[in-house]
């Protein structure tokens, strides 16, 4: 009896999501089966699993986990009464509810992968950010209560007045009415606990203040992380789509905006709303029918947030929009500072970039004018408050109902209340720009690539053959422009495939497939006839040396870059690779040898040089499988001769795919692939001496390259 696995790959989701899509998967096959021929079916999770295989005996189904991915598996398993008949099910009904079943006649039983990408599950910014403070809870209970406290102490502090000023008051009645004076020990009581209050009160300000400054850059570290590790995972075509200005904007100023707004809500904001409670309690302790009256004013505060607060949210966002792309303009400027020089397009770059800036400062302007109408607005009204408390206040006290040391403890009260609410009150507008600040940060956080960095199988032994099979593939900046169409090339172990032809045929993006930088729309490639689908994308990359036109060191010593893609390398494994490479004399003539540092994208090094470096970096590596994406055509004659001389040592044994302009690369090729323009169209393929005796298009082209060279 035959058997069908199919495997079901969501992207990480909530037990209920994942339940709803098991409720689907059984509902839409007891639809299509009847009763009596009914598959009994069983739905397993495996959270850790990256493939499931299949092993029959005597019909005995065996099922069992391998490696380790982030992903959540749904497994189907089927039996079928029929021996000759697979039924299997479209990854897709399973998610959008639509039914789709094939049926087609196989000899042995099959497994199917499918992979279906769910959008990021909706996460709301309070569950973010408790997810940011959960490690710091001790931190941040002492920071409460540290501000709970001085809102306490400051609470006292205007009922103590009023006690001082009843004291007095009381005094001078007296000495009118004949009865005494004021001696200082009246005064002792009141004047020492205000003492005591106010000490107290910078006491806990002090403490409340330097953990609040903890706890920020505690968080803010936490977040910085974070975004930097969904940044570096995302997909290559992430970066061909968001500026690397942009991308550093939302690490250091949206960061930066949300910790300082996130330390002002955690320090003023419970401070705040503390002492506007506590003012509250005291206020109608003192006087109800007072505090009754100014309560009158309050709904004109509530439509006042209301009205301004969707708006300002809506001019915030679109204020950090146009601050990135800003910050994108300057970082594509100074990442390009020598071809800007080059061209000296100084001044329309700085015209560019102004222009970028003017837009942002009428944005800011813009957004400034409704928080400081917002803020003044606020003003006005709790003016309003302290107004109508001296007139209805004043009257009590001439009417006798109220002393004028309890005049003085409201009219404090109320000035706390009215600077607690105006606190607030700014407050609010900050944390608007903050939340548009933490949007811009998680929605970042939130994106899961379509290729996670780790999961899959690892090949116990990689012998380095690779096959394109029928690939379709369009770039996701441009989906209806198709570069590779039913693309199809075996590269044999050991052996140097050539892919030369005109620009845009496709040759760079079939080295980036093979990288899995991205993943084609239809086909398959293998390695030792394991699909890529199926491999860890790391220790895929392990395997395969990369070696393009400009070569990319990092801002640190050659040691560093040499060690990149093995950190663990020693010494000794890094001359030796620099030897091979032929670059040991010259990193050894630099005063600080392999200490030397690089500038940024090695700029303190020739072409030669950085393509040598970049040599012995893939030398210690040691990969199955070396890509060479036009590796010598920017060089000089003597630095071709060098870096060819190491590229030839490296080469050996090994499967190369070689992008390629100059003769001597192409003629060395065990296999030679001539593209054309046409998406995956293979016009002619062979040695050398073969698509010479063509005197086809490689023939022409083998022509046009020698001119060109002997031009020079």
């Amino acid at each position: 009896m035959p058997l069908l696995v199919a495997r079901f790959a969501f992207r990480p989701c909530s037990k209920p999501a994942l339940g709803l899509l098991q409720t689907h998967v059984k509902s839409n096959l007891k639809r299509h089966f009847s009763q009596q021929q009914q598959p009994r079916t069983f739905i397993s999770n495996w959270s850790d699993s990256s493939l499931v295989r299949l092993a029959t005996m005597k019909s005995t189904l065996t099922l069992f986990k391998s490696h380790s991915v982030p992903l959540v598996s749904l497994a189907v398993g089927l039996r079928f009464a029929q021996p000759s008949k697979i039924v299997y099910c479209d990854a897709a009904f399973a998610y959008k509810q639509q039914p789709v079943l094939i049926t087609e006649a196989v000899t042995k039983t099959k497994v199917l992968d499918h992979i279906l990408p769910l959008p990021a599950e909706k996460v709301s910014i309070a569950q973010d950010i408790w997810d940011l403070v959960k490690p710091d809870l001790v931190l941040l209970g002492l920071i409460v209560l540290t501000a709970v406290g001085a809102a306490i102490v400051q609470l006292q502090t205007p009922l103590v007045t009023g006690q001082l000023i009843n004291v007095l008051s009381s005094s001078v009645q007296a000495a009118a009415d004949g009865l005494g004076a004021l001696t200082i020990r009246d005064l002792n009581v009141p004047a020492l606990k205000l003492f005591g209050l106010l000490t107290a009160q910078g006491f806990l300000t002090f403490a409340h203040i330097s953990l609040v400054s903890a706890f920020g850059e505690n968080v803010a570290k936490r977040l910085r992380a974070k975004l930097f590790s969904a940044i570096i995972r995302q997909d290559i075509s992430f970066f061909d789509c968001h500026r690397s200005g942009e991308l550093v904007s939302r690490l250091t100023a949206d960061v930066s905006d949300f910790k300082s707004t996130f330390k002002q809500l955690v320090t003023q904001g419970l401070k705040s709303v503390t002492q506007t409670i506590g003012s509250s309690i005291q206020l109608f302790r003192i006087s109800t029918s007072l505090t009754l009256t100014m309560l009158g004013t309050m709904p004109i505060l509530y439509v006042l947030l209301n009205m301004y607060g969707a708006y300002l949210r809506k001019l915030s966002k679109q204020n950090k929009q146009l601050d990135g792309h800003s910050g994108g303009v300057a970082g594509e400027v100074i990442t390009n500072m020598r071809t800007v020089r080059a061209f000296a397009s100084e001044d329309r770059e700085m015209e560019h970039y102004g222009e970028a800036c003017q837009k942002v400062a009428h944005s800011n302007q813009h957004m400034g004018l409704h928080i400081g109408l917002f803020q003044g607005l606020t003003n006005i009204s709790v003016g309003c408050m302290v107004l109508t408390v001296l007139y209805y206040g004043g009257s009590l006290v001439v009417e006798n109902k109220l002393t004028s040391g309890d005049l003085m403890s409201y009219m404090l009260s109320t000035q706390t209340a009215q600077h607690s609410l105006v606190s607030l009150g700014v407050l609010f507008g900050q944390s608007i720009k903050a939340a548009a600040s933490a949007t811009r940060v998680f929605e970042f956080i939130h994106l899961h690539p379509n290729v996670p960095l780790k999961g899959g199988y690892k090949l116990d032994h990689v012998q380095g053959d690779v096959v394109f099979h029928d690939i379709d593939f369009s770039y996701p900046t441009r989906p209806d422009q198709k570069v590779l169409d039913k693309f199809t090339l075996t590269v044999p172990y050991g052996t140097t495939v050539a892919l030369c032809g005109p620009s845009g045929s496709g040759k760079s993006t079939i080295a980036s497939l093979l990288e899995r930088f991205y993943e084609p729309s239809e086909g398959e490639i293998t390695l030792d006839g394991q699909d890529l689908k199926t491999l860890d994308p790391s220790w895929l990359r392990q395997n395969i040396g990369f070696i393009n036109q400009e070569p990319v060191l990092f801002a640190t010593s050659i040691l560093e870059n040499i060690r990149y893609g093995r950190p663990d390398a020693t010494m000794e494994e890094v001359r030796e690779a620099a030897r091979q490479a032929n670059a040991e004399v010259f990193i050894e003539g630099f005063p600080d040898g392999y200490d030397t540092i690089v500038g940024e994208r090695g700029a303190a090094l020739s072409g030669g040089q950085k393509q040598r470096v970049a040599i012995a970096r893939a030398i210690l590596k040691d990969p199955k499988i070396l890509i060479l994406d036009e590796a010598t055509s920017a060089l000089d004659t003597h630095s071709e001769r060098m870096v060819q001389d190491a590229l030839d040592k490296l080469m050996h044994g090994r499967t190369v795919l070689v992008i390629a302009h100059r003769l001597s690369t192409i003629r060395k090729a065990d296999m030679i692939v001539v593209m054309g323009r046409t998406p995956g169209n293979i016009l002619e393929k062979g040695t050398h001496d073969e698509l010479m005796n063509n005197q086809s298009t490689y023939f022409r082209l083998h022509n046009q390259l020698v001119n060109a060279e002997e031009s020079l």
